[in-house]
């Protein structure tokens, strides 16, 4: 599946699909993006090196990351702070795969126990980027609402 998912996200990229798709969209690829984040380098410098790769893109590759978000199912500390650095802090989703049971067992494990992450950084991957993404209020303004 990531494979399939880093494939999406190239195919969304390199069609010109994001020169017609609404900025308002919002889309959010699961399994960290698959290989995406690990490949984009490859994919700009064939952008930079090829005309074909350009005939339909007609922006940099890495230019769309902010298109677009990803979950943080990838259960390797590396494997996040490539996501982390190549999307930015703010496009990457708590993720788990949820409810298969490769998945990551301790929902939020991996980015808590982050050492190269921030707490701010965790704080957004952990709930406040969902909740920006989704439109959803601050934790606190739905507690309160139950309050009063």
């Amino acid at each position: 599946m990531p494979a399939e998912t880093q494939l999406s996200i190239l195919s969304l990229i390199l069609s010109g699909a994001f020169e017609r798709i609404p900025r308002s969209l919002k889309l959010c690829f699961a399994h960290g993006g698959g290989s995406f984040a690990f490949v984009l380098g490859r994919v700009d410098n064939a952008w930079r090196e090829r005309d074909i790769v350009r005939e339909s893109c007609p922006q940099l590759p890495s230019s769309y990351v902010d298109r677009f978000a990803v979950d943080s199912a990838v259960f390797a500390t590396g494997a996040l702070q490539l996501l982390v650095d190549v999307m930015g802090e703010e496009r990457v989703l708590l993720g788990s795969d949820y409810p298969y049971p490769l998945g990551e067992q301790q929902i939020g494990s991996l980015i808590d126990s982050h050492p190269g992450l921030s707490a701010r950084a965790k704080a957004r991957l952990l709930g406040e980027n969902a909740q920006e993404f989704f439109g959803l209020p601050p934790l606190k303004t739905v507690a309160a609402s139950f309050v009063s």
